[in-house]
């Protein structure tokens, strides 16, 4: 448990009161009950006890839960009709009752419950239940991610500390040797054509996946500090596989799938799948950054005109107020034919 400021934590303190042990201890055979539930709930307010008043006196404005446990809370809520995903200590009470319908955890049928979060999904209640009385919390916002990875500074704009991403960034691109000049080029392409087709892809409007798609491009070249020949395969991993702070894994798997197919041929077969987003939104973000990324092929420093961009269902058209503009760029025209053949490889038109 930890109250802090900005990156600095002002509280921490860790309790022993693990689910499978109070499971074991409080819910003996599955067994469901109210006398149980209140046990359980009174031995979590004893371990707090010796710091339940410090926590109370120093205070805090927004709370924040990213346990495996409040998950699993948070989406029964969710199945129970509480749209906002809000833990309260009131629908937290309800819960509770709700759950002591059912004679065994076995029996459990709650929308939202998963198979493997059964089991200790009732101590998980009770344990949650006692740390919002005993530290007299009035709602919990569930945040998809540890702790360690810095989302609590970026949940909500009453944070307005600097985006930890920021930093997460430029380590990962100065420990890998990224031409950020570069990356800010294929940034603001990318970025100028997603607003061009989001209507059309169906992306709603201050979607977390148009952030996605800016640290995609500015990370997706990682992988040439490891070698050149298949860098994409490298970015992907190591976007995968880092410990990103602010950006939690199904982040860092978009990421990861950005780098992957953002040249050659792309093996659509190979896209992951997400929990959080649309495969047809990521497919999306894919063409932007792969045009983007193409569009800047030159390396050069000479400016692109502006280059409008539109979509209908799988056309896709690029083009130019200036009608000789791939005449005078031969290497930007033969960059786009070989762009074309990738895409016409899946079903996928591009037009310039």
């Amino acid at each position: 448990m930890i109250i802090g400021k900005g990156f600095e934590a002002e509280l921490l303190n860790s309790k022993q009161m693990g689910c499978v042990n109070f499971t074991e201890r409080y819910f003996a055979n599955g067994k469901l009950s109210r006398k149980n539930f209140a046990q359980a709930i009174v031995a979590s307010e004893q371990k707090l006890e010796s710091i339940a008043s410090k926590y109370r006196k120093k205070g805090w404005q927004m709370a924040f839960g990213s346990s495996g446990t409040i998950k699993a809370i948070h989406e029964v809520l969710i199945g129970q009709g509480h749209e906002d995903g809000l833990i309260t200590f009131e629908r937290l009470s309800k819960l509770i009752e709700k759950l002591c319908e059912w004679d065994s955890i076995d029996d459990l049928q709650l929308p939202g419950l998963t198979d493997d979060r059964k089991p200790v999904f009732a101590a998980g209640v009770a344990i949650l239940s006692a740390i919002f009385h005993g530290l007299n919390i009035k709602e919990m916002h569930f945040s998809d991610g540890a702790l360690r990875e810095g989302l609590l500074y970026e949940m909500e704009d009453r944070f307005k500390y600097s985006d930890i991403r920021l930093r997460t960034t430029e380590n990962l691109a100065a420990k890998h040797l990224v031409d950020l000049e570069h990356a800010a080029k294929v940034k603001g392409h990318a970025r100028e054509f997603l607003a061009q087709v989001a209507n059309e892809l169906g992306l709603p409007e201050g979607s977390e996946l148009c952030d996605l798609l800016e640290w995609g491009a500015l990370l997706h070249e990682v992988g040439l500090s490891i070698n050149l020949q298949g860098f994409h395969r490298h970015s992907a991993y190591i976007l995968r596989h880092n410990n990103m702070a602010g950006f939690n894994s199904e982040q860092q798997l978009v990421l990861s799938n950005l780098a992957r197919f953002q040249r050659k041929s792309l093996k659509l077969n190979e896209l992951d799948d997400f929990s959080l987003f649309k495969k047809k939104h990521i497919i999306g973000l894919i063409r932007v950054l792969r045009l983007a990324i193409v569009v800047n092929g030159q390396r050069n420093d000479d400016p692109l005109p502006p280059l409008p961009l539109s979509a209908k269902d799988d056309e896709w058209r690029l083009e130019c107020e200036q009608p000789d503009w791939l005449e005078n760029n031969k290497l930007l025209h033969a960059d786009l034919q070989t762009e074309q053949e990738y895409w016409r490889e899946v079903g996928w038109q591009l037009l310039f």
